[in-house]
């Protein structure tokens, strides 16, 4: 790509900020939902105007995805369910019922969640494997993304969650979502943020630098990526999630010497916590900028 060296949000120049430290041949499998080598991401710069940070040398991924399988992540579905269903209330207040499109849609948890909720939901999604396990409980994910939807197709409601740092081209994504919102529709985008206190403390250790995000966010550069593709932030928040104890656990000993790391204990998977380590965005947009700016 010509401009492979550019930031994908302000166009300005990037710098070298972390070397490449993958120790393995890239594949599908590094693209796992679930995976857990943290830190190991291909060299990522940041952009000298805006601090968007970025992996230059990672152009065209999309093949990973559609070959990706993670069983792990269907495991834990009863969790990620409760998670969607958290979100889907910072939702609800704004657009109740309609349409809804959820891209990047997994197996279609959310899709479930939001039918539950008394919204007309679908989803998109890549992956042949995870879009099958949605087709076999029965729930409405096509297989693709989102440039494969006809722009007559509109929707109330669009949810963007822990996607768009896995995308080369942003802008392009936001834009292709407000030509299919409706009128009054409003878009969720969920993504990791990069300027919170764990990410500032951790560094390149922080359990959000791994290979499959190829694109890094704070609360600035969202910002200024809605307003460049034409979408107005009405309110943003930092979401929670929802994690069996001995998921959280099997995380936790990455960050410890393996000669100290145990496994779980057996009453862990039954055991589910919530927890908000404010390190992930949500940011909540339409198409026409007519409300006022906060925090939710």
């Amino acid at each position: 790509m010509e401009d492979s060296h550019h930031c994908r949000i302000c166009k300005s120049d990037t710098e070298l900020k972390w070397p490449s430290n993958l120790e393995n041949t890239i594949s599908s499998d590094s693209f796992a939902i679930t995976d857990a080598h943290y830190g190991q991401t291909s060299a990522i710069y940041q952009c000298k105007q805006c601090g968007f940070r970025q992996c230059n040398d990672l152009q065209d991924v999309l093949s990973f995805y559609e070959d990706l399988e993670d069983q792990e992540y269907e495991n834990g579905r009863k969790e990620r369910y409760l998670q969607a269903k958290a979100l889907l209330k910072e939702l609800k207040d704004l657009q109740p019922q309609g349409k809804l499109l959820d891209v990047g849609a997994g197996s279609g948890i959310l899709v479930e969640a939001a039918i539950e909720a008394g919204y007309e939901a679908e989803g998109l999604e890549p992956s042949t494997w995870l879009q099958e396990q949605a087709i076999e409980r029965g729930l409405p994910v096509k297989k693709g993304v989102l440039s494969d939807v006809s722009e007559s197709e509109q929707y109330d409601s669009i949810t963007l969650i822990d996607v768009i740092e896995h995308v080369v081209d942003p802008i392009m994504l936001l834009k292709e979502i407000k030509a299919r919102l409706a009128p009054d529709g409003y878009a969720m985008i969920v993504t990791p943020d990069c300027h919170s206190f764990f990410a500032r403390m951790l560094r390149r250790k922080w359990w959000h630098y791994r290979v499959a995000h190829i694109g890094y966010f704070n609360l600035s550069t969202l910002k200024a990526a809605c307003t460049e593709s034409g979408l107005d932030v009405i309110s943003y928040n930092r979401p929670g999630w929802f994690f069996t104890m001995d998921y959280l656990w099997v995380r936790v000993m990455q960050y410890f010497p393996r000669w100290l790391r145990c496994k779980p204990m057996n009453w862990m998977n039954r055991k589910t916590v919530s927890i908000n380590l404010r390190d992930s965005l949500m940011v909540i947009v339409k198409a026409e900028a007519s409300h006022p700016h906060g925090e939710g």
